[in-house]
């Protein structure tokens, strides 16, 4: 076998033991490559690369946010495992630093300007979040499929690809439309296409289309969205150690500060990270509707990591990319596993269940037995919106996201092993 999962249970003793690398090809416009070579030349002359200490990342979004109060400073934990994971690996260019301190500037400069609200108007903070609808399950499974299917509810609101790129000021109803935030995301969707053209034909960021949570958790460290962006596997350990109250406790803040100015009943929300955290978001959102999907992990992880290499290869000279399908085994696996145990003591009624093939045969009647089951409304409206975006996206719309298990040196034997206990936990279920 390619590759040999070890000692398959989640906790520290497992393992994973990986052959020859296969080295991915990352996409490089020529600016990128004459930037890469002129910092390559700098560094070794002695001149030093971009610096990612974090007290200097810290200072840069305090000079642009122009404010100083980061309200409580647990955040910078989560700020300093990231940094020092991603200066672990090593396998950076000089515009994959630039583009990591960014990243963070641009997470923390959002942090101030939501606490600035938050301090300027604590009314934001008895903003009701009433029996919020949360889609997650394996990445790859359908979720993003789902999601944009429920939030053609016009009564619901859902969380734009915008506002999680900067939340503050609060949005305004008036405004959704013509918000100048908008066209800024319109140009950082372009420059990610420019970056990673393999991108769009896996997951289609658009400026104004709902989006994922992640971004959102970005903005507090403690956020999954960061060991799938970047090579930080030693970040992603340090994750697994974290209590993720704090994290849905800000969520449910960010949430507030949106819908203060923009109500909607319900929010309509998706990630597959909420997979780890489905204990701790029930404690946060303890009416929350939560629809979970399975689909095979063995058509899940060779997408989830294609879209992953595509992603890693903007920052990182060297993605091996059967240690990524190593890395993705384990860590999915994982997610399954805590969704497993989560779900032990809780509700059963805040849960429904879809299998990926029912989503793709009856996407419609799928949504409809979601509202029933927790007890939207569903009427025609609804449905004919459906359809019409349905009829107007297509599967393959943006061009065939193409993958293999041997692409990631993944054998289906091993993956099966290593899924289960969640292969059975859904056989038992019917799924």
């Amino acid at each position: 076998m390619a590759t040999e999962i070890e000692n398959a249970g989640s906790g520290p003793g497992s393992s994973i033991t990986a052959a020859e690398p296969i080295w991915d090809r990352p996409h490089r416009p020529a600016w990128m490559r004459l930037l890469n070579g002129v910092g390559g030349g700098l560094r070794r002359v002695g001149v030093l690369r971009p610096r990612l200490d974090p007290e200097l990342l810290l200072a840069a979004a305090q000079r642009r946010a122009g404010l100083a109060d980061w309200g409580d400073d647990g955040f910078q934990d989560g700020l300093r495992a990231l940094v020092e994971a991603f200066e672990t690996q090593g396998n950076t260019h000089t515009f994959g630093r630039l583009f990591f301190r960014e990243y963070c500037v641009a997470a923390l400069t959002n942090r101030l300007r939501i606490q600035e609200d938050l301090n300027r108007h604590p009314e934001i903070l008895d903003t009701p979040i009433r029996r919020p609808l949360f889609i997650t399950g394996l990445p790859r499974s359908g979720t993003t499929f789902l999601h944009r299917l429920m939030c053609e509810d016009p009564g619901g609101r859902p969380l734009l690809f915008w506002e999680t790129l900067a939340p503050s000021p609060s949005p305004r109803y008036e405004t959704r439309l013509t918000d100048p935030r908008i066209r800024l995301a319109r140009k950082q969707v372009g420059i990610l296409n420019a970056l990673a053209p393999r991108i769009r034909a896996a997951h289609l960021f658009d400026a104004d289309s709902p989006e994922e949570c992640n971004n959102l958790f970005a903005h507090g460290f403690i956020a999954g969205i960061n060991g799938f962006l970047f090579d930080v596997p030693q970040y992603v350990e340090w994750m697994n150690d974290q209590n993720l109250l704090e994290p849905y406790r800000y969520l449910r803040r960010q949430l507030q500060l949106l819908s203060w100015r923009w109500p909607g009943d319900p929010w309509l929300l998706k990630a597959p990270a909420h997979l780890y955290g489905l204990d701790a978001l029930l404690a946060v959102f303890p009416d929350a509707c939560i629809v979970q999907i399975h689909r095979d992990p063995l058509q899940v992880l060779p997408s989830l990591c294609s879209l992953a290499s595509a992603v890693r290869g903007i920052s990182s000279d060297q993605v091996d990319l059967r240690r990524l399908g190593a890395e993705f085994t384990e860590a999915m696996a994982r997610g399954t596993e805590h969704a497993i145990d989560a779900r032990a003591s809780a509700d059963p009624a805040r849960f429904f269940d879809v299998a990926y093939p029912s989503l793709l045969a009856d996407p419609v009647g799928t949504v409809h037995a979601v509202r029933h089951h927790f007890g939207y409304a569903y009427d025609d409206e609804l449905e004919a919106r459906m359809r019409r975006w349905l009829a107007e996206n297509p599967q393959h719309k943006h061009g065939v996201h193409r993958y293999s298990l041997e692409q990631f040196g993944l054998d289906s034997e091993v993956v099966n092993r290593r899924f289960a206990r969640y292969r059975e936990w859904t056989t038992q279920r019917g799924f």
